[in-house]
């Protein structure tokens, strides 16, 4: 679209054209041809890519004299951040409620050992929507958000790499399982245009797995599985299959319970490998719920982004922010659950 914007007197340096772009054209009976364009234009945004730094301050970091051990594991979900929303105090509201968050779960974890938890690994289950994105999820979201897309992954890309950093050095073992969300897609129109891997929710952890593996003496410890083919994924709780997804692709029902076992029963029915889990964890539906399906337990994630306004005037509800957390022993697949 640079030639348009020139044609508007507008630097394509300076400024961009946000899809779709709206087109007319028509003809006289000289056969002169009329051309319409009709668009928004929004001033570009430069914003220095901070991966430099931040591999700098991961060097920094010194291993732990002694990292904690023992069978029960810590389970943490970090769900629904959606940074860039304006809502509700927008993104300073977001990034105070996960800096809290952050910062409770080393307190939580401190409380726990001095009871008796033998904890000594840490899952960190990554369900997507991290970002908010920029277009094409409803039908406002536009004129509604904050950041850029680029500021939005760098925003996000710091605070998970800060969290990482000081929740690795409480844990013997660490492991990050990540899928995808909606929101993270790269969309047109409304709709995926690329493909499934093709998702900022993916993007930064692969970014921040990098940044972390520049100093392997304090993070070897630390590994990283990330959804590949799929949008879901399964990893060790102590001896059970804990499975994570973000909870969109789960479509076939009037509640969110009703969704997702149906969803998972058709996996295990298609012998798919979430279909073996013993904990199924989502995101997508921003509140807690908890059900026992027998052979699974459903762990529905609340959010840590900053609310919708738009949810709060067409239904009255308003759930409760905060971070999941659970302990898995070598006897439960679930206990000492509290949102943080």
């Amino acid at each position: 679209w640079e030639d348009i914007l020139r044609k508007w007197d507008l630097d394509p340096d300076e400024y961009q054209v946000v899809e779709p772009v709206l087109f007319n054209s028509w003809g006289g009976e000289d056969g002169l041809t009329n051309r319409q364009f009709k668009a928004k234009v929004i001033r570009r945004r430069f914003s220095p890519v901070d991966l430099d730094d931040l591999v700098a301050r991961a060097l920094k970091q010194k291993p732990a004299k002694r990292l904690p051990s023992g069978d029960s594991v810590m389970n943490v979900v970090l769900a629904d951040w959606q940074i860039g929303k304006s809502d509700n105090g927008g993104v300073e509201t977001t990034i105070r409620r996960i800096i809290d968050a952050r910062d409770a779960l080393l307190a939580r974890i401190a409380e726990l050992r001095k009871i008796g938890r033998d904890i000594g690994h840490l899952n960190v289950l990554w369900t997507g929507d991290s970002v908010e994105g920029c277009i094409g999820f409803y039908p406002y979201q536009e004129f509604s958000v904050e950041l850029d897309r680029r500021d939005q992954v760098k925003v996000t890309r710091r605070l998970l790499t800060d969290s990482l950093q000081a929740w690795a050095k409480q844990f013997s073992s660490v492991t990050v399982a990540a899928v995808g969300g909606n929101h993270g897609e790269n969309r047109q129109n409304g709709r995926m245009v690329t493909s499934v891997q093709d998702n900022d929710d993916l993007a930064i952890v692969e970014q921040v797995s990098e940044i972390l593996a520049a100093n392997p003496e304090a993070f070897g410890h630390v590994r990283f599985a990330v959804a590949q083919d799929a949008l879901n994924v399964t990893i060790p709780a102590g001896p059970w299959i804990l499975g994570i997804t973000h909870g969109h692709v789960a479509r076939s029902g009037n509640q969110p319970e009703q969704k997702l076992r149906r969803w998972w029963e058709g996996q295990a029915a298609g012998k798919q490998p979430i279909g073996d889990c013993d904990i199924l964890v989502s995101g997508h539906f921003h509140h807690l719920r908890v059900a026992d399906w027998g052979g699974c337990l459903w762990l529905q994630a609340p959010a840590l982004e900053s609310g919708s306004e738009y949810w709060r005037v067409a239904t009255g509800q308003i759930s409760q922010k905060g971070m999941l957390t659970f302990v898995s022993t070598a006897e439960q697949r679930c206990t000492d659950l509290a949102v943080l």
